[in-house]
């Protein structure tokens, strides 16, 4: 089942920016879910503005947004960037 990208959420819990990942969420993904903490709005201009500030794949989970990350080694980092209600 797919997320409705035009439903209303309300966006709070932004990613620490430090915890949890080998390295560190990217700063403009970080400011951006700080910007979006306690906004209400369609998760698909959530998802847009996010998508807007990385190179990274930006997508909708079930209560929250993740950014994944993949190095040209394979290597992939997933992130839960915000929550929604």
């Amino acid at each position: 089942m797919s997320a409705n990208l035009d439903e209303v959420k309300t966006f709070f819990d932004p990613h620490p920016g430090f915890a949890g990942a080998i390295i560190p969420i990217p700063a403009p993904v970080k400011q951006k879910a700080d910007e979006l903490d306690g906004k209400t709005m369609s998760l698909r201009d959530a998802v847009n503005s996010l998508q807007n500030v990385t190179c990274g794949k930006v997508s909708v989970m079930d209560c929250w947004i993740a950014l994944k990350l993949c190095e040209p080694n394979g290597l992939t980092h997933m992130f839960r960037v915000i929550r929604f209600k």
